[in-house]
């Protein structure tokens, strides 16, 4: 028999945030620099991960904005990008606000680290409404999941 996750039918929910670079384009040196004090690891796809400190699981991923978001190993040092994109989906290796608002601060660090903006998945300014916005939705997610697994 399958495990019950396999057969929800539950949407998956994608959490978007971008950064994009207020002074011209990212490079790839102060990218990599960035996101090793963060810290994020390189690793599967050629994209960056955050992982879960208890478990190793992938928390959420960073990713080029430019497709197909990898980013070029070998050729770091010429590579440059208008911004960068942080994403997850939902339901996670953990709860959905705890992986959001890891990603929030993720997020805001690497703004400072490389002069940056923090937008949502429309490319607006990321405001406290948007925010909270955000996290609503999330928790209303949760909700769902919850639902649609008490119904098995």
């Amino acid at each position: 028999s399958k495990h019950p996750a396999l057969h929800d039918e539950v949407e998956r929910k994608f959490v978007v945030l971008h950064l994009v670079g207020t002074a011209g384009e990212l490079s790839g040196p102060a990218i990599e620099k960035a996101c090793l004090s963060v810290p994020l690891r390189l690793g599967e796809m050629s994209i960056y991960h955050h992982h879960d400190g208890a478990s190793g699981k992938v928390l959420f991923s960073v990713a080029s904005m430019v497709e197909p978001g990898s980013f070029p190993v070998e050729e770091m040092d010429t590579f440059s990008t208008p911004g960068l994109t942080l994403f997850t989906q939902l339901p996670g290796a953990r709860d959905g606000l705890e992986i959001y608002e890891t990603m929030l601060k993720t997020g805001r660090q690497l703004a400072g680290l490389l002069r940056a903006e923090l937008q949502d998945e429309h490319r607006n300014k990321l405001t406290g409404q948007m925010e909270r916005h955000i996290a609503e939705s999330i928790i209303e997610h949760r909700h769902r999941l919850k639902l649609a697994r008490s119904r098995h």
